[in-house]
């Protein structure tokens, strides 16, 4: 059990989390800007909310793909 994975983990969760949130509040504001009486708001905030779910999958590879790395770095030495 290493302490640092489960850090790193914990770190990522929380980074999805909040990425997805500021990036669908960013969204909703910047449709109530244009019209707040219109569909944008929602729109936006759900585009919003989905850019931050790609932000936490593209964050989630890259740490598969490190992980990778220095496994294959432990088993060469």
């Amino acid at each position: 059990m290493k302490l640092g994975k489960y850090a790193k983990i914990y770190a990522l969760g929380t980074q999805g989390i909040f990425s997805m949130a500021i990036f669908s509040v960013i969204g909703f504001f910047i449709g109530y800007y244009i019209d707040k009486d219109s569909f944008w708001p929602v729109t936006l905030a759900i585009v919003g909310l989905i850019l931050g779910f790609f932000n936490l999958m593209i964050s989630l590879l890259y740490l598969a793909k490190m992980a990778d790395k220095e496994r294959k770095k432990s088993d060469e030495s």
